[in-house]
């Protein structure tokens, strides 16, 4: 059985609904659940509103609070309730909960169903009185404590002192586990009730009161002797008969169990040793539970961890069916990036988003992609409260500059930036995209280049490239289908510049369920004629053209919501530039970047004026592709010249900012970093 529900009404920062609707319902699935989110989010308050109810196998005191019940216009609520649902349930699990149990159906058929209510109310006279009862009809009836216990769920707090917990000591909760654990049940006692480890320690506590029995003949004698001498001779009264003795106290095995440390090496152990240490024995007991929830909380469980033994940790529990359900609270984003992004739930203004596929947009691929991509760098989007998603390293260096620029520094906004490294922007935007088209409350913006090059690049004749391009229309896609049945045309790209990339598209873009290794050899001949007989001349107008279509294209995909799409006006961010007033700062960045790749310094002072010089006339077309040209060329690294470019631009901060609001080049940046940070009350 496994907690599948929780439903809040007036509890902390969650108040009441619509017609009477709780304030935060969270839905968790068996197996791992993870409460991702920046701080004040609500994750302690979820994991705390379990606690309350189901109480925890450590028996810790759980008081509730006056300020567990929600505020709402300066008035504090009177009442709150808190509502675990539980499914998955067994004919043996449901045994002991007969009384309570209940059904529920759905497409699978029906199932045992359980649920658990604690009910708070504020007295007149201050003090809290709160019921717990189990059931279906109304709020259900009190649950015994026998039931109850089975409900009982294992808590690790967040920066826990797992070194008292695993210590020996009157509140040792190693001792506690051990007690619990069937090695130590009843029926592993003898005839006179007693277990081999007590009769093992009565043996070890005799030798040991012996060995300081002043009537014996052991050296301890002389101790216990000299103490009894003291008292006697200088500090009781004539006539008492009283003797101190030192012995090995206690004999019962809870007394034998308290005595107990748990180690994992001769000396002290760090923090991280000795959290595994308490969870690995926490852990212990579900090995064997039958009955009852398997139900672990762990705050924070980065506190105190290597993110190794995060990880190991993450990936032991997840593949352990037997260990039953885990919810987890983390910041890590560590973490985040290594947990299937089914198992994450991101919370966000008040409300919760599970990121499973029931309620995602992502597909079965989309998850596969996100799992073998999304590293620790990008997984910065769960905690952020604007993300932008850039194409490149370039990008990723420059606008964080360029937003300082314009006077909204990302970090003051709380915004990422998440390199996705290619166009596959699309993916990782599902994330953001939920079925029933709640909106997260994260604004998205997406940087990409529109990749139409300019006629300069075409005109190059150092280059000698291809001067002829095939605009693949509708028209030219359904000609083409006519033509080569066996091939799916519907991902052709806007234009094909070579016979070389119109085969390679053939080649990879057989259609499902054709018969044959390959495609046919005629209908390859007729796709390669047909690109022969169609390309033109590659002309202004025809990129004009080409331009305008992906634009549209493009603007139709996010047409309007959180998630916004910001296009280059030509070809890329570089070129952009290139074309803009700033022009001569990204020449001084491609020539302050050329020297570093030769070993040699160039000062931007002498940058300056060597671009000064060079480009004294001003900037055309061709100027801006000059200037560029090394960047697509790979002459230089594209990160290099934009992280000189941008400490050009931050030493020029006003005259950068008058042209990015004004540049019709550039104005695209500034609207991206606008709509993730919007104007602060």
């Amino acid at each position: 059985m496994y907690l599948s529900t929780l439903k809040l009404w007036n509890f902390r920062k969650y108040g009441i609904g619509a017609d009477d609707a709780p304030g935060l319902e969270v839905h968790f699935q068996d197996g791992v659940n993870v409460l991702i989110g920046e701080n004040d989010s609500g994750k302690t308050a979820i994991v705390d509103a379990i606690r309350y109810v189901l109480r925890t196998k450590s028996g810790e005191t759980i008081y509730i609070d006056e300020k567990d019940f929600h505020i709402d216009g300066g008035v504090r609520s009177k009442t709150m309730r808190i509502e675990c649902w539980f499914e998955g349930i067994s004919d043996v699990e449901a045994a002991p909960f007969l009384e309570w149990i209940g059904l529920k159906g759905d497409d699978d058929g029906t199932h045992y169903c359980l649920r658990l209510s604690l009910i708070a109310t504020i007295l007149e006279d201050g003090r809290i009185y709160p019921v717990v009862k189990a059931g279906m009809g109304n709020d259900g009836t009190p649950m015994d404590g026998k039931a109850r216990d089975l409900l009982r769920v294992v808590y690790l707090k967040p920066l826990r002192d797992a070194l008292q917990d695993m210590t020996h000591g009157y509140k040792s909760r190693i001792a506690q586990i051990l007690q619990a654990h069937s090695v130590f049940g009843d029926n592993k006692r003898n005839e006179e009730g007693k277990h081999k480890l007590e009769m093992l320690y009565n043996q070890l506590k005799k030798e040991i009161d012996e060995y300081f029995d002043q009537n014996k003949t052991e050296d301890g004698k002389v101790i216990t002797k000299n103490i009894n001498d003291i008292l006697v001779n200088n500090f009781l009264m004539a006539g008492e008969q009283r003797k101190a003795s030192l012995s090995l106290t206690g004999s019962e095995l809870i007394d034998i169990l308290r005595q107990l440390d748990l180690v994992l090496e001769s000396n002290k152990s760090g923090l991280g040793s000795l959290n595994l240490l308490c969870v690995a024995a926490e852990l212990l007991l579900f090995l064997e539970e039958k009955r009852g929830v398997k139900l672990t909380l762990i705050e924070e469980l980065e506190a105190h961890l290597h993110p190794q033994y995060q990880l190991r940790m993450l990936d032991y529990i997840r593949k352990q069916e037997g260990f039953g359900q885990f919810i987890l609270t983390t910041h890590s984003i560590t973490l985040a990036a290594n947990i299937p992004l089914e198992n994450l739930i991101v919370l966000k203004e008040n409300k919760v988003f599970p990121m499973g596929k029931a309620y995602t947009k992502c597909g079965d691929g989309d998850y596969n992609f996100l799992h073998r991509f999304l590293d620790a760098t990008k997984a910065n989007l769960f905690f952020a409260r604007g993300v932008i998603m850039v194409e490149g390293d370039a990008e990723n260096l420059l606008l964080p500059a360029i937003a300082k620029v314009i006077g909204r520094p990302l970090h003051d906004y709380g915004v990422s930036i998440v390199n996705v490294g290619s166009t596959a922007y699309r993916r990782y935007a599902k994330i953001f995209q939920r079925r029933d088209d709640q909106k997260m409350g994260i604004p998205v913006a997406i940087v990409t280049d529109l990749d139409i090059r300019s006629i300069e690049y075409y005109r190059d004749e150092d280059e000698g490239r291809s001067k002829k391009l095939l605009l693949c229309t509708e028209e030219v896609k359904e000609a083409l289908t006519d033509k080569c049945p066996s091939v799916d045309f519907d991902e052709l790209p806007e234009f094909v510049m070579t016979k070389a990339e119109m085969n390679d598209y053939v080649t990879h873009h057989k259609k499902a369920g054709v018969r044959g290794k390959g495609v046919k050899k005629q209908e390859r001949e007729d796709a390669l004629k047909f690109f022969t007989d169609n390309a033109s001349e590659i002309s202004a107008d025809a990129i004009t053209q080409l331009r305008k279509k992906k634009r549209e294209a493009l603007a139709a995909i996010y047409p309007e919501g959180d998630i916004k799409l910001f296009v280059a006006k030509n070809w890329t961010l570089e070129y952009e530039i290139a074309k803009s007033g700033l022009f001569k700062e990204l020449a001084m960045a491609v020539c302050m970047a050329k020297g570093e790749q030769v070993g040699k310094t160039v000062s931007k002072a002498e940058a300056k004026k060597e671009v000064d010089e060079k480009y004294k006339e001003g900037t055309n077309d061709t100027v801006a592709y000059e200037i560029f040209k090394p960047i697509n060329d790979g002459a230089v690294s594209k990160a290099i010249v934009a992280q000189y470019l941008a400490e050009i631009l931050e030493d020029n901060v006003l005259d950068s900012k008058v042209i990015f609001e004004s540049d019709e080049n550039l104005v695209y940046l500034k609207n991206a970093i606008e709509h993730v940070t919007p104007e602060k009350a």
